[in-house]
C-alpha cells in the first residue's frame, strides 16, 4: 500500500488532487461537466460565479489544461493598453518580429506549433502565406510586423487558448463597455473566455452590453455544504490512515466557515501534528491546528486593529461599554468581538448582532442603537476597503452585515492577539 505524504493529500493552495471533490449543482450535474459542455457551445461567454474561495479557480484549472489558459486579473487592468499587453505577455509574443517569406517557401514549408511558445510562428506563417503570394518565383522579401491587437486575438484563437478573467467588477468601466464589445464580437469567431466573478456581479458583461444576452452560460457555485466539506476530510484522513473522530472533522467542518481551502489547511495542519509531531488525536490537537492555520493570515492584523481603532474623528468622545468579564471596549471593538463568537456565521441581521453584543455585555448593559450600529458597521468596511481594495470582506445591506471573506472571519475567531488590544 502506497504510504502518502501529508503535502500530497491536503493542498490549500494549490491543485488538490487527492482530496479534489467534484461538486454537483441542484439539478444533478457537475459543475466540471457543465464547464466541459460550455467550452465545447462555441460562440458562449462562460460566467463562473461564486462567493470569495468557493473553488473557482480549481474548477476551471481542473477542466482546461494549464498551457491553454490565458490568466488575468481584473483588479490589475487599469485600461485597454494593459489588457491587450497582459495577453500578449501571457503568450510570449513579442512588440515586433521580422519575417522572410517566399513564393517557394508558401508551396512547400510546413508549420506545426504546440502550447505558448510557439503560437505566433504559426501565425507568422499564415501570413507569411498570405503575403507571399504577390512574390515571384524564387523571390524572397523580409518584413517588420508590428504586434497589434488583431494578431493577439488571432493567436488565442488559433491556439485554442481560454482566456479566463478574474473579477472583471474591478475593472474600470469605460474599460468593461470596451471589452464586452470585443468579447461579443470575437466569441463569433471562436475566442472561448470565462469570467470569474460574485454572484451579483455574474451579469456585468451583459449589463455592459446587452447583446451578449443568450450568448453567456452562467455557472453559479452554490455555497459549499458541510457534507462537502467533511469529504475533504475524510478521503484525506484514509489516505493518511489517521482515524479522525466524526466529531473533530465536524469541528472542523464548522470553523471552516464553508471554504475549502480553509478546510484543506485545518485539515493539512492537524495531519501534520499528528503524522510529523506525534501529538494524540484530540479537540486540543484541533485548536492548536486552527492556531497554525491563522498564524497564515497574519496580514489581516493591521487592517482589523484600524477597524478596532475606527475613525480619528470623534475616538476620544467614544463610549467605553463593560463587558462580562469585568473589562471594557468602545463601540467598534464590541462590534468586533460581536462577530467572533460562537457561532461562526457569515451573514448578520442588525437585530442578530445586537444579540451578540448582548452577550458579551454586563447584564443590564444596552447595546448601541439602530444608528449608532450602522455608522460603526459602514465605517469598519470603509476602513478595511480602503486598506486592501482588491478583496471583498464585508458589506453592509439592507441593515445585514455579509462577511464575504471567510479568513476574515476565521482570523476574528482563532487569532488572541487583536482581542486583546480591543479591550482594556
Amino acid at each position: 500500500m502506497k504510504k502518502y505524504q501529508v503535502a500530497e493529500v491536503f493542498r490549500p493552495n494549490t491543485m488538490p488532487s487527492y482530496t479534489y471533490i467534484n461538486r454537483q449543482e441542484k439539478r444533478g450535474t457537475t459543475y466540471e461537466t457543465k464547464l466541459k459542455r460550455a467550452l465545447q457551445k462555441v460562440g458562449s461567454l462562460i460566467a463562473i460565479s461564486g462567493g470569495s474561495k468557493t473553488g473557482k479557480t480549481v474548477l476551471y484549472r481542473k477542466v482546461v489544461p494549464e498551457d491553454k489558459l490565458i490568466e488575468l486579473s481584473g483588479a490589475q487592468i487599469n485600461s485597454v493598453e494593459d489588457f491587450w499587453q497582459q495577453i500578449a505577455e501571457n503568450l510570449r509574443i513579442p512588440d515586433e518580429l521580422s519575417m522572410a517569406y517566399s513564393s517557394q517557401e508558401n508551396k512547400s514549408g510546413k508549420v506545426s506549433a504546440s502550447g505558448k511558445t510557439s503560437i505566433w510562428a504559426m501565425i507568422t506563417a499564415t501570413l507569411s502565406g498570405e503575403l507571399s503570394k504577390g512574390t515571384n518565383q524564387g523571390e524572397t522579401i523580409t518584413q517588420k510586423i508590428m504586434r497589434n491587437n488583431t494578431l493577439v486575438l488571432k493567436a488565442l484563437i488559433a491556439g485554442d487558448f481560454v482566456l479566463v478573467i478574474d473579477d472583471f467588477h474591478y475593472i474600470n468601466l469605460e474599460t468593461q463597455l470596451y471589452l464586452s464589445r470585443i468579447l461579443k464580437a470575437e466569441l463569433f469567431n471562436g475566442l472561448k473566455v470565462i469570467l470569474l466573478t460574485l454572484p451579483h456581479r455574474a451579469d456585468d458583461a451583459i449589463k455592459r452590453n446587452p447583446d451578449l444576452i443568450g450568448r453567456t452560460v452562467f455557472i453559479n457555485l452554490l455555497p459549499w455544504t458541510k457534507e462537502e466539506l467533511e469529504q475533504i476530510a475524510r478521503k484525506g484522513f484514509d489516505l493518511l490512515q489517521i482515524p479522525v473522530p466524526d466529531e473533530q472533522i465536524a469541528h472542523i467542518v464548522r470553523e471552516s466557515a464553508l471554504s475549502p481551502q480553509l478546510m484543506q489547511e485545518n485539515c493539512y495542519n492537524l495531519a501534520i501534528r499528528i503524522k510529523e509531531e506525534h501529538e494524540e488525536i484530540s479537540m486540543e490537537a484541533v485548536h492548536r491546528a486552527f492556531g497554525d492555520t491563522v498564524e497564515a493570515y497574519q496580514h489581516y492584523k493591521e487592517n482589523v486593529q484600524r477597524m478596532c481603532e475606527g475613525p480619528a474623528k470623534g475616538r476620544s468622545r467614544r463610549k467605553e461599554y463593560p463587558l462580562k468579564n469585568g473589562q471594557h471596549c468602545d463601540t467598534y471593538g464590541l462590534f468586533l468581538l460581536s462577530l467572533s463568537i460562537d457561532p461562526p456565521l457569515m451573514k448578520l441581521t442588525a437585530s442578530e448582532i445586537h444579540e451578540r453584543m448582548a452577550e458579551i455585555l454586563e447584564d443590564g448593559e444596552a447595546a448601541p442603537n439602530g444608528m449608532n450600529l450602522a455608522n460603526v458597521v459602514k465605517h469598519s468596511e470603509n476602513i478595511i476597503k480602503s486598506s486592501v481594495p482588491a478583496l471583498d470582506t464585508l458589506e453592509w445591506q439592507n441593515s445585514t452585515l455579509y462577511i464575504l471573506d471567510p479568513f476574515l472571519l476565521f482570523y476574528l475567531r482563532w487569532d488572541e492577539e487583536w482581542k486583546q488590544d480591543a479591550i482594556r
